[in-house]
């Protein structure tokens, strides 16, 4: 009797790489290089969720400099209105003098901050299209189009600060009269508080534009650029409101 033996096809799964049937091209990323994390979906999440985490976080940070801002502005027109209280007549006296502000120099940093706050935003929008190429892993070109947007910026945020100094040394020689008047005391309060919280936004502009130096990835610039945008342009909108403050509501 004939001995018969059933064949037994075995199916064998396709492998990964090279070329020829019954195989799968392997590709490791986009662009051709990859540095073990571009290119994966879990790092396009890691991205929104630190972006998240950087909006929640400056969410906070704009609340709190909100109610500084309200406080001080209360507590000026407050002020303004009450007096000082007088021991010896026991009966309040109206004790605040309306300054003379240079407005010729708080118009031409008004203008200044204005155009920072534009050409932040320029930059943002540059590293905006730059960012196709560094989510391939490639170094965003550089075109002679391109302007230094945010090196501008640094510099016109250092002119509004150096034009608030002037500013205050102008206050300063109106008088000796005046280094009692509480309407000068406001006025270095609020320009003074807004101009230290600027210079916070000042350095985390500095720190993104030298972010090549520094050593850091494209994608963590443009999260500072970004973040560091909206903060800036926050204290853009606070200055003019505390210009219109000292300026309708200086007594």
């Amino acid at each position: 009797m004939p001995i018969t033996s059933d064949r037994v096809e075995v199916e064998r799964k396709p492998k990964l790489g090279g070329g020829g049937p019954g195989k799968i091209p392997y590709r490791r990323g986009f662009g051709g290089g990859d540095d073990g994390d571009r290119g994966r979906p879990e790092d396009f999440r890691s991205r929104g969720q630190r972006m998240r985490r950087y909006r929640l976080v400056m969410g906070l940070c704009l609340f709190s400099v909100t109610v500084v801002f309200v406080v001080l502005t209360f507590l000026y027109i407050l002020r303004l209105g009450t007096g000082r209280y007088d021991e010896d007549t026991r009966r309040q006296i109206q004790d605040w003098i309306p300054l003379k502000l240079p407005y010729l120099q708080l118009w031409v940093n008004s203008l200044v901050l204005l155009l920072s706050s534009a050409t932040l935003e320029l930059a943002r929008r540059v590293m905006a299209r730059k960012e196709e190429f560094a989510a391939l892993g490639i170094v965003p070109p550089r075109t002679r189009r391109d302007l230094p947007w945010l090196g501008i910026t640094v510099v016109l945020g250092l002119l509004f600060l150096a034009g608030q100094v002037l500013v205050w040394k102008d206050l300063q020689h109106q008088g000796v009269f005046l280094t009692t008047n509480p309407s000068r005391n406001y006025f270095y309060l609020l320009t003074g508080t807004h101009a230290v919280h600027l210079a916070g936004g000042l350095l985390a502009l500095l720190y993104a534009a030298g972010g090549r130096l520094l050593g850091l990835r494209f994608e963590s610039q443009k999260i500072a650029v970004e973040v560091t945008g909206w903060y800036w342009h926050y204290l853009a909108f606070l200055w003019f409101c505390i210009f219109a403050l000292v300026h309708f509501a200086k007594g």
